[in-house]
């Protein structure tokens, strides 16, 4: 039987994050008039499978890094990587547990890191419920009824999460566009709405990288969201700034 000689995992949450920027980023209306982007909604999704795959790597990434410092340091040597091996440990086991959404795999990464809840946790609720209404599709189901007056219309009732974005603007567009009366999956097919989901999915990833003490952990994480651009510390931090230049053209 053969022993592993060590670990490392595969970086996925930068693919997704990457994608949804460049399919929003192409499909973005040009015409200050109207923000209509149809790309918004597969972002949103593949913001949140981003979010999630971060959480995996971050956990394989633990158990790489315990396992090559087990095979090739001293338990006094612990100091040195800035984080508990208790904690890494636990970290260890999200990515075991199929159980959770992103939201649910996130918050616990948070929350091993000892970190208080982030202001954005709401927001990252709000992408939850949206993604949510959109894949799993009863939101999306059209009834389409008589009323009193003889008159056929849809019959839809947008998903609550609508209520809650309804005042958020970003660069003085709103996310959520439209007409009431129109179906709620074109009106958050808006590039704000686009930049809001990608925006916060670089926020959420920013801060637990952010949130890793100094030490050894810190710079094997970091070493793989390295950017071939070295201005940067990581991938997400020069994301955000791409998708804010992008926001600048396409809706200021």
């Amino acid at each position: 039987m053969k022993e592993p000689l060590a670990y490392t995992t595969t970086v996925m949450s930068w693919n997704f994050l990457l994608s949804a920027f460049q399919r929003a980023e192409a499909a973005g209306s040009k015409n200050g008039n109207l923000d209509l982007n149809l790309e918004a909604p597969p972002s949103i999704v593949l913001c949140c499978i981003s979010i999630e795959a971060f959480c995996n790597e971050i956990s394989s990434l633990s158990r790489a890094f315990l396992f090559d410092q087990n095979r090739e340091t001293n338990p006094s040597e612990e100091d040195l990587a800035g984080i508990a091996q208790e904690k890494l440990s636990n970290l260890c086991d999200i990515s075991q547990d199929s159980k959770g959404s992103f939201y649910d795999r996130y918050k616990r990464v948070v929350r091993l890191l000892g970190e208080n809840n982030p202001g954005f946790m709401d927001e990252l609720v709000h992408l939850r419920d949206l993604r949510d209404s959109l894949v799993h599709f009863r939101s999306c189901d059209v009834p389409i009824t008589e009323g009193e007056d003889g008159v056929i219309r849809y019959a839809q009732d947008p998903p609550p999460v609508l209520r809650a974005l309804k005042n958020r603007r970003i660069s003085e567009k709103p996310v959520v566009a439209g007409a009431k009366d129109e179906d709620w999956t074109l009106r958050i097919s808006t590039s704000a709405m686009a930049i809001w989901a990608l925006l916060l999915t670089c926020q959420a990833i920013l801060y637990v990288l952010d949130s890793f003490p100094e030490g050894s952990f810190r710079k094997f994480v970091l070493e793989r969201y390295r950017p071939r651009d070295r201005s940067y510390t990581d991938l997400y931090s020069k994301a955000k700034d791409d998708i804010s230049v992008w926001e600048h053209e396409v809706l200021a």
